[in-house]
C-alpha cells in the first residue's frame, strides 16, 4: 500500500491524528484473535481506539487500529450480585440505559458519557466525589487478548497482578475484550449548577467538597468567575427542565454556543479575553 493510499484517523477533539496501514472492525472475540495474530505476523503494531475522546495520543498508530464500534453488546447483568458484564466497546451512555432497566446503575461517572468503557477505564476516568473513586475501581473482572492472541482472564483473585495493572492499562496489556463492573440501585441526582466569584469558591473549596457528594468547579480564564457543579443523591422523584429548557441548556448553549465561542477565539486570540468574560450566566439551573 502506497502512502498516499494508507488511511488516516484523529481524535474528536482534532489534536491527535496518524497515518496507518488498516482499520478493524469486530464483531466478535474470535474476531479480535484474528486481528492480534494477523498483525504479529506481519511485524504491525495494533492499537484500540474507542470514542476517540482522549487528547493524548494514546491511540496512535502506524499499523492497525481497531475500532469497538461494533463490539458493544451486555452479556450478562445480574440483579442480586449488582454486577455486569459487558463487551469492551460499549458506551457509557447505553450501558448506562441498560443498566437503569434493571434498577442499577454506575457509581460514578466522568462528564462524557460518550466514551467506551474500556477507554473510560483504560484511561482513568474519573468522576468527582471525595467518598468515590473512579470507574477503574468499580471493575471487579477484565478478560485480555494479550500480543500473542492469547486470553486472559483476571480478578482479584484470579491473576491478581495482572488485573491491577490491567485496569488503567493504557493498552499496554493487550485488547480489553470484557469487562465485569461493580453496580449500584439505580438513583437520582440533584443538580445545581451556576457562576460563583472564583476567589468565593477557593475560600469555600473544603466545604463544598465536604457538602455535597459531587462538587466541581471550571475557572473561566481572563475573568473572575468559576462555573459550579453540584450533585446530591436524593430520593425524590425524577423532576424534568422541560424539552425546551433542556434543549437550549444542553445543546444550543452548551454545546452551538461554546463551540462557536471557542471558534473565535481560535480564529481570532486577541478577542478570547472578550469571549471568556460570555462565559459566565447569572442565575442558576
Amino acid at each position: 500500500m502506497s502512502q498516499s493510499e494508507r488511511l488516516h484517523w484523529k481524535n474528536w477533539a482534532g489534536n491527535q491524528q496518524c497515518t496507518l496501514e488498516r482499520i478493524e472492525r469486530p464483531a466478535t472475540e474470535q474476531g479480535l484473535v484474528r486481528i492480534v495474530k494477523q498483525a504479529a505476523a506481519a511485524g504491525q503494531r495494533v492499537k484500540v481506539v474507542g470514542s476517540g475522546h482522549s487528547f493524548t495520543g494514546i491511540a496512535l498508530t502506524d499499523g492497525r487500529l481497531v475500532k469497538l464500534d461494533d463490539y458493544g453488546r451486555v452479556l450478562s447483568i445480574d440483579r442480586e450480585k449488582q454486577t455486569a458484564t459487558v463487551q469492551a466497546g460499549i458506551p457509557i451512555a447505553r450501558l448506562s440505559r441498560e443498566l437503569d432497566k434493571q434498577g442499577l446503575a454506575l457509581e460514578n461517572l466522568g462528564d462524557i458519557n460518550y466514551q467506551s468503557i474500556s477507554g473510560a477505564i483504560s484511561t482513568a476516568t474519573h468522576g468527582t466525589g471525595r467518598a468515590l473513586g473512579g470507574i477503574a475501581t468499580q471493575v471487579t473482572g477484565l478478560r485480555l487478548i494479550t500480543g500473542d492472541g492469547s486470553i486472559v482472564d483476571c480478578s482479584a483473585e484470579k491473576e491478581p497482578e495482572i488485573f491491577s495493572a490491567a485496569r488503567v492499562g493504557l493498552g499496554a496489556l493487550g485488547i480489553i475484550s470484557s469487562v465485569t463492573l461493580r453496580c449500584v440501585k439505580a438513583f437520582n441526582l440533584h443538580a445545581i449548577e451556576m457562576p460563583e466569584r472564583v476567589e468565593q469558591v477557593l475560600v469555600r473549596l473544603d466545604e463544598n467538597v465536604q457538602a455535597n457528594d459531587h462538587f466541581e468547579f471550571f475557572w473561566v480564564p481572563n475573568t473572575g468567575w468559576a462555573l459550579t457543579k453540584r450533585n446530591q443523591r436524593t430520593t425524590a422523584p425524577l423532576a424534568t427542565r422541560g424539552l425546551w429548557k433542556e434543549f437550549r441548556d444542553d445543546i444550543l448553549v452548551s454545546n452551538f454556543a461554546f463551540e462557536a465561542l471557542c471558534r473565535i477565539g481560535r480564529l481570532r486570540p486577541s478577542l478570547i479575553p472578550r469571549v471568556a468574560r460570555a462565559l459566565p450566566q447569572t442565575g442558576r439551573t
